[in-house]
């Protein structure tokens, strides 16, 4: 027997829920109301699909979007919430890793460099200040460097 989708299932319990706390103002329903609860409905309802029936390529969105909505949720809720850019590398990070670990394939590379960045950037808070002033020298020749990397993977033998 085949497994179905449990996607729209999943959907349509989260889009009930919220018209009923909509229409019984229940307590707590202002601060559910949001446009972020939707990002985290979706990516709950997507990781639930990957989990469940066994389909992979869910994962990676559904982590997202999770990850997505409760950042942006709790980043002006909770005074102690990290407002870096390196919680995004995070969130890629956690979709790749995710991704990986249920299908064995690919992410695992990208997957923990974008990790490592993020607790980099996450744990030392003065390092743009040092990046910026480190490199400062560099001013406007910076992408000579990347053509000459670019240069250099093109020419490189196989």
């Amino acid at each position: 027997m085949k497994r179905q989708s449990v996607f729209p299932g999943v959907l349509f319990i989260a889009i009930g829920l919220y018209y009923l706390f909509q229409t019984l103002s229940l307590p707590y329903s202002d601060q559910l109301m949001n446009w972020q609860v939707i990002l985290i409905v979706i990516g709950a309802a997507m990781i639930i699909q990957g989990f469940i029936s066994k389909e992979g390529p869910m994962l990676f969105p559904g982590v997202l979007l999770l990850g997505l909505g409760l950042h942006l949720y709790f980043v002006n809720k909770l005074a102690i919430w990290p407002k870096s850019w390196g919680m995004y590398t995070l969130l890629l990070s956690a979709a790749y890793l995710v991704t990986y670990y249920k299908t064995k394939k690919s992410g695992l590379i990208p997957g923990l460099i974008l990790l490592a960045i993020s607790i980099i950037e996450l744990l030392y808070t003065g390092l743009e200040i040092w990046l910026a002033t480190t490199f400062s020298f560099v001013g406007n020749f910076w992408p000579v460097a990347l053509i000459a990397v670019g240069i250099y993977l093109v020419m490189k033998k196989k």
